[in-house]
């Protein structure tokens, strides 16, 4: 008896995961965003619909740049080519197609036998990036091919997967690791110095320690006081004199 009633759960356990593994899409096929946050839970990464695209950690000669946006099939792929449908919203764009990124098309494709698709978009570095961020915003749209509305828990936080919105600039944050005391008052022309004369970038300010911000203060104040006494003083964009921390003085 005990043996009929062991045999008895494998069989309904093995119905069990015979019914999980046969429980497949049947719907319209539906296409969305797929961006995540890249995090130490790689096996649940973080969803998310936007994103920031910086020039500010590029070297001055790099002129345009380009962005691929992750589109995702949810359904079964195809034996033949597939229109996919985008859409900017007006509305919410402030970048200027044309100035601050190449037009996009209106119209992509995901090549059969393919279930992911990668959207370029060629952005353009333009000197206004750097005092402004702007802001460009797109909507898949549905088509005879495709649905884009996808119910998920992300939908609970206010994630959408039919639309994905990248912020574009040139500005340069001041870094955790910038030391008034040593460096003064940050600025974007000082810190652009500061890398073109030490050889540095501005990533590097991300993991500094503070005996190389002190050196740092005392070659760029030498430098300023060379350039002075040269007679080429360097000025910040505000036409004050550069100069560095009272610590470097």
């Amino acid at each position: 008896m005990k043996g009929f009633y062991i045999a008895a759960l494998c069989y309904f356990a093995l119905l069990g995961c015979r019914k999980e593994t046969i429980d497949l899409y049947s719907g319209k096929s539906l296409l969305y965003f797929d961006y995540s946050l890249h995090t130490s839970n790689q096996r649940n990464p973080e969803r998310i619909d936007t994103s920031l695209f910086t020039f500010s950690l590029a070297n001055e000669q790099v002129t345009d740049s380009t962005f691929n946006i992750q589109i995702s099939l949810m359904g079964k792929q195809a034996d033949h080519d597939r229109a996919i449908n985008i859409q900017v919203i007006d509305s919410a764009t402030t970048a200027v197609a044309g100035t601050h990124y190449e037009p996009l098309a209106m119209t992509y494709v995901l090549p059969a036998h393919q279930s992911v698709v990668y959207i370029p978009v060629h952005i353009y570095r333009t000197d206004d990036m750097s005092q402004q961020q702007y802001r460009l915003q797109l909507q898949l749209r549905p088509n005879k091919d495709f649905d884009t509305t996808i119910t998920q828990p992300d939908s609970k936080k206010g994630i959408s997967t039919s639309t994905f919105t990248l912020y574009i600039d040139d500005q340069i944050a001041k870094p955790t690791r910038w030391l008034d005391g040593y460096l003064g008052t940050f600025s974007r022309k000082k810190i652009l110095l500061i890398c073109s004369q030490l050889n540095m970038t501005v990533n590097d300010f991300t993991t500094i320690a503070v005996a190389e911000v002190i050196y740092i203060g005392k070659a760029m104040q030498r430098y300023l006081n060379q350039q002075m006494a040269g007679g080429n003083t360097v000025y910040e964009e505000d036409g004050t004199e550069m100069i560095m921390g009272s610590l470097s003085q």
